[in-house]
């Protein structure tokens, strides 16, 4: 087989990190539907969607993206250690639902690819892209998702990765994880772990910024508060994307301080090692005083960096 030549500037990340969780039964839409953020029946038209999962006081159990494979059958990639979690959070209430939940973790292999020649590479394998970004295409039960023109995420079966590695692997440098993380961070797309579970609300995440929260769905668990925030409340508390200089990444969950007066404005959602030698991360914090902001422990403050998208505040700003 002809395999096109492309740039060695495209990267190949295994995400031994993330799962997926499937759904499987006739209720799997009408179940999903009422226990997370995102419209679950915006999937039938072969997109993907970040959402949550949420506890009766509007806090985040679970992050993830979902994709449906079929009418019966949703999957939603989650973050690893989530799984356990999930499990229990999801199965309290499926029991009342025609539908199961089952632990992909051995069926599907996740990978990342990213790169200005990404695009080419993913059509090494997959023949064809997806229409644009969060769609998705699918080839003998191996999924692309398009996350960006030059970022993909796809979801192998075990017993098709010797056959995509062996397409996709000559065409691409290894990457890290962290790498991964990074660009995660720069789209301001924040993951909950174990040390964040229940700690922040979808708005503290900027979920309503990325399309992971839709507002005329209907009832879900915790919609009443995270409808409230959204129509009645004047949020004070956003996600912001920074960095500092520092030898040691901060765990999920980790406070930040006002350097002024040490009191806690926020925390930590996720961090990672920059190419600079820097930690770079999303913190979620309030509004005010952000010039203020330091990590606990840290001994500078934190230097602010760009998002893909505007922070409207409680004043009517965009940060």
């Amino acid at each position: 087989m002809f395999t096109p030549a492309v740039s060695p500037t495209t990267h190949l990340v295994g995400l031994s990190n993330q799962t997926l969780l499937l759904i499987r039964g006739p209720d799997a839409s009408k179940f999903l539907q009422g226990q997370v953020t995102c419209d679950i029946k915006e999937l039938s038209q072969q997109v993907t969607r970040l959402g949550a999962q949420c506890n009766p006081k509007g806090r985040v159990l679970l992050s993830f993206r979902a994709l449906q494979m079929d009418s019966e059958t949703i999957a939603l990639r989650l973050p690893a250690n989530m799984m356990s979690s999930a499990l229990n959070t999801l199965g309290k209430y499926i029991v009342f639902s025609k539908a199961k939940l089952h632990d992909a973790h051995n069926d599907f292999v996740i990978m990342g690819l990213f790169g200005e020649s990404a695009h080419k590479v993913a059509a090494v394998f997959f023949d064809q892209l997806p229409a644009g970004d969060d769609a998705w295409i699918t080839k003998d039960g191996s999924y692309l998702i398009q996350l960006a023109p030059d970022r993909f995420e796809c979801w192998i079966p075990s017993s098709e990765l010797d056959t995509f590695l062996a397409a996709v692997g000559p065409q691409t440098q290894n990457a890290t994880i962290n790498d991964w993380q990074q660009l995660d961070i720069a789209a301001g797309i924040a993951e909950v772990y174990p040390e964040t579970f229940e700690l922040f609300t979808p708005q503290e995440l900027n979920y309503q910024l990325v399309n992971a929260i839709n507002f005329r769905k209907g009832c879900y668990t915790g919609q009443e508060i995270v409808a409230r925030l959204h129509y009645r409340g004047k949020l004070k508390r956003h996600m912001y994307r920074c960095e500092y200089k520092a030898h040691e990444l901060p765990l999920p969950g980790t406070p930040v301080i006002n350097s002024s007066n040490g009191h806690t404005m926020g925390a930590v959602v996720m961090a990672t090692t920059s190419n600079e030698g820097k930690i770079e991360l999303l913190a979620s914090l309030f509004d005010e005083a952000l010039d203020e902001a330091q990590v606990e422990s840290a001994t500078e403050k934190l230097g602010r960096l760009d998002l893909p998208y505007a922070i409207p505040t409680a004043d009517g700003t965009l940060q």
